[in-house]
């Protein structure tokens, strides 16, 4: 009988040990070591910063005891009370009017006796003008518009370090409605297919100062694009006065995208005007014309002309001259011609009016618009 009762009290503190260990497990998150009694404290908070405010949001407390919380910053001058007795599974603050500059936040939960919780630290900073003037629009290298309208963006490098995130577009479509598009600044070129034709469009750069943990976008001013470069891929040379060769010296190397190569008039023929008639695949508005002499052999040949001269057509029948401009045979690289008159045009001729030679060599040519 004795030892039958013995086996059953220790059966009984057994069990009753399993049992508390498990309450122990349960409740051991909200007791300090030594007995004393704390709040369940703000698990997983995340700050977003903003303009001129900072957003704080944590999940839920699982202590039900949690009835308030209290966020303090500039070493706890300044605080913000936050009911957190919601049924939603987030709580949510914002606050505003901070002055930018960089904080540290303390965030304590209260149970309904005032017994506060361990401190949780967060840090995050708020911004504004400071930040909104150092920012730079993202460049554009160039916009090369080919024979069915679409015009391929080559963007230059994002300031990333800064938060850069879009690029965003404003032009009217094809249709005559205002649109917007945003291109990320991870994508070196961005295709823009419907632009309404002879228009431009406007871009900034869209910031963030967090790019995880932001709820607020910063801009630059709006930037109008530039010329259209008129793709060359469709271009032919439809008529010609003369060419030295068919290889080297050809005047398919003056629609060919580079001056290292030349077009050569014939030496023993007839002199000056050398006149090369293009067709452009399209009809386009042409705001300058870019010319070249050639680097071809000599890296810079003086042989090119120093009067040349563009005619404009839309159906390779009726001409309008659009001037003759001096050009320096001397020096490598562009050398622009603005049109005044901003012609719509599908063709166009290069004349070679005078040079010093009766021959001709020239390098290169290209035609920008809308």
């Amino acid at each position: 009988m004795k030892s039958t009762h013995w086996y059953s009290i220790i059966l009984s503190l057994f069990i009753c040990l399993i049992g508390c260990k498990k309450m122990d497990s349960t409740y051991k998150q909200y007791i300090v070591p030594g007995g004393l009694p704390y709040t369940g404290k703000v698990t997983n908070a995340k700050a977003y910063a903003g303009k001129n405010r900072i957003k704080i949001a944590w999940p839920k407390s699982k202590d039900p005891n949690v009835v308030k919380a209290k966020i303090f910053w500039n070493n706890y001058a300044d605080s913000l009370e936050v009911n957190t007795q919601s049924e939603l599974d987030t709580i949510s603050v914002t606050i505003d009017n901070l002055p930018e500059k960089s904080y540290t936040f303390n965030i304590i939960t209260y149970d309904g006796k005032g017994i506060p919780s361990i401190p949780v630290e967060l840090l995050s900073g708020s911004y504004g003008e400071k930040y909104q003037e150092q920012l730079l629009n993202r460049p554009v290298n160039s916009l090369i518009i080919d024979v069915d309208g679409k015009i391929t963006i080559d963007w230059g490098n994002a300031d990333i370090s800064s938060g850069a995130v879009f690029s965003e577009l404003k032009y009217v479509n094809t249709a005559g409605n205002p649109t917007t598009k945003r291109f990320s600044v991870k994508e070196p070129k961005s295709l823009l297919t419907d632009l309404k034709s002879g228009t431009r469009f406007e871009y900034r750069t869209e910031f963030r100062p967090d790019t995880l943990y932001s709820i607020d976008s910063f801009f630059t001013n709006y930037a109008e694009s530039h010329e259209l470069t008129i793709s060359k891929a469709s271009w032919k040379v439809i008529d010609f006065s003369s060419e030295h060769d068919n290889g080297s010296n050809a005047v398919k190397n003056f629609i060919d995208g580079t001056d290292g190569t030349r077009w050569h008039s014939r030496a023993d023929g007839r002199g000056y005007p050398h006149f090369a008639t293009i067709d452009m695949g399209v009809e386009r508005t042409i705001t300058q014309f870019g010319v070249w002499r050639t680097t071809f052999e000599n890296g810079g040949d003086s042989r090119a002309p120093n009067k040349i001269q563009f005619f404009t057509s839309t159906d390779n029948a009726t001409w309008v001259d659009q001037g003759i401009f001096d050009f320096n045979r001397l020096i490598n690289g562009e050398q622009t011609i603005l049109l005044p008159l901003k012609p719509r045009a599908r063709y166009f001729k290069f004349v070679a009016v005078s040079g010093p030679e009766n021959n001709m060599v020239i390098g290169e040519i290209s035609a920008y618009g809308l």
